[in-house]
């Protein structure tokens, strides 16, 4: 008759304890992994969403024409402006008479007036409903760009010298370019410089 011998208490406890911590170690493995791909998809988001914007403000100041507007409270503005008129209230920003899209035959294909200003924390698109507006006129805002503490723009006179502000009269014409300077929620600090067509 051979001696069976079978696990005592102890030994199946101690297997018990080491299979505890080694899931315990797993899964803290797979929430790091889980954690580190949230904040990659995040970061990719971002730069994402920051790349679109910064092609739709290079796009818009790129197709810039030489046409003064007229604001829903009946202000002339210069094609390019940093004064925002929004029907009954101003603020600061860009706004830009740009071409229309050719590709379109709507509404789109006509010239348009749209710009850009900081608003709660992100970036809006404004979109006028034409260049020169009825009075009370309603601007639409789009978000495009989230989680943003500063956004400034610059112009460039004849002179070669940088100015903040470029608004009325409407006989200022263009700048030769404009400069946009976006800083995220994160510190990270974006400055775009954009050559006005002539």
């Amino acid at each position: 008759m051979k001696n069976e011998r079978a696990f005592t208490l102890v030994e199946l406890l101690v297997a018990l304890a080491i299979f505890a911590l080694l899931a315990a170690f797993a899964y803290r493995g797979l929430a790091v992994m889980m954690d580190s791909r949230e904040s990659l998809d995040r970061d990719s988001r971002k730069w994402r969403d920051l790349a679109l914007f910064v092609g739709r403000f290079e796009r818009d100041v790129q197709a810039a024409l030489d046409r003064p507007a007229v604001g829903p409270s009946g202000t002339a503005q210069a094609p390019i402006s940093s004064n925002l008129d929004l029907g009954g209230a101003t603020g600061t920003g860009l706004a830009v008479t740009r071409a229309g899209a050719s590709l379109y035959a709507n509404v789109l294909a006509a010239p348009q007036r749209v710009g850009y200003r900081l608003a709660e924390g992100r970036v809006e698109r404004l979109a006028w409903p034409a260049v020169d507006a009825a009075p009370r006129a309603q601007v639409e805002s789009l978000p495009v760009l989230e989680d943003v503490r500063s956004l400034a723009f610059r112009f460039l006179d004849r002179n070669l010298d940088w100015r903040r502000d470029w608004a009325l009269p409407a006989t200022q014409g263009t700048p030769l370019a404009v400069e946009m300077t976006v800083e995220l929620g994160g510190g990270e600090k974006i400055v775009r410089i954009v050559e006005v067509p002539r």
